[in-house]
């Protein structure tokens, strides 16, 4: 079952958030028929924007967009903190993909956009010098929010065409007021040692396992620091699309084709990136969409 997990060492200052993602992973992936190397990818950011969600609180949302010049053109995940998440990455076909370098080419950036009811709190760009989505994030948050940040995301794939993700989980860290930058280096280090990846790429699920993991972090401190956690979310895909929220894709067409459509009587297809659902929206919407006043979009209406 996907869950995310927030909690604290409490006496090192240091909070965590924690995620499992496999389901979410499959449903959004075989919305946009990803391949293996866009499965990838894309599940990676969908981890990282859930950790990085579970960080706020209440209606708080973020809307992430990593941009990269290489074959991987822009992953894009907008998440909130109740676990709601939509997501899509350009292209989703690599075929065999190529190199790294090729991936991500020798530029990118990454931009994020906090917001609370279609009100932008707060936005930034920094540029992705990793050329990797779960880094580049953490980065983001060191340099333009200001607080020391890493994360993980890992992820193992199967055969099965319908059930392509077999295990996706995350942990975000961050170094909170009063905590001690070298004891937090130490821990942050620790994720990529194996001891802590044969955790993070465990079959089975249980609270124990989940223990060992926290343990396992801070196993090189030479103490025992008590930690709180609690269920932050339930992940669980949810797009805003709707033929009624069509009204920007619609007055972005040219004016000699809205006459086209106006002549020809016939509705407009329009496909959301995000979810893939194809709408028909009738000449008189597209005409009444036309005639309103251009509204700025929202945070949640960025693609």
């Amino acid at each position: 079952m996907d869950i995310v997990y927030k909690g604290r060492f409490t006496d090192l200052n240091i909070a965590f958030q924690y995620a499992i993602t496999t389901d979410l992973a499959n449903h959004i992936v075989g919305r946009h028929q990803c391949d293996p190397v866009a499965t990838h990818l894309l599940v990676r950011a969908l981890t990282a924007g859930l950790l990085a969600a579970a960080s706020g609180g209440g209606e708080e949302r973020i809307n992430i967009r990593w941009t990269y010049g290489g074959s991987l053109q822009a992953i894009l995940v907008d998440a909130g903190a109740d676990g709601t998440i939509r997501g899509l990455i350009n292209p989703p076909q690599f075929g065999e993909g190529g190199t790294v370098d090729a991936l991500f080419g020798d530029r990118g950036d990454v931009r994020v956009v906090r917001s609370r009811g279609g009100r932008v709190l707060a936005s930034g760009t920094v540029e992705a010098c990793f050329m990797d989505v779960m880094d580049d994030l953490a980065a983001f948050l060191c340099m333009s929010d200001q607080v020391e940040s890493s994360g993980t995301a890992v992820l193992a794939l199967t055969d099965d065409p319908q059930q392509p993700v077999r295990i996706a989980r995350g942990l975000l860290l961050h170094a909170l007021p009063q905590c001690d930058l070298e004891q937090f280096q130490i821990v942050r280090d620790r994720l990529n040692v194996p001891e802590v990846r044969e955790w993070m790429t465990r079959t089975e699920e249980s609270a124990e396992g989940l223990e060992a993991l926290l343990r396992s972090l801070v196993a090189p401190l030479d103490t025992d620091p008590a930690w709180t956690m609690a269920t932050a979310s339930k992940p669980r895909f949810r797009c805003s699309c709707g033929a009624d929220k069509m009204g920007p894709a619609l007055r972005s067409l040219p004016y000699a084709d809205r006459v086209d459509i106006v002549a020809k009587k016939e509705p407009v297809h329009i496909r959301c990136h995000f979810c893939n659902e194809r709408y028909s929206v009738p000449v008189e919407m597209c005409i009444k969409a036309w005639n309103e006043p251009r509204q700025p979009a929202s945070a949640e209406e960025d693609k």
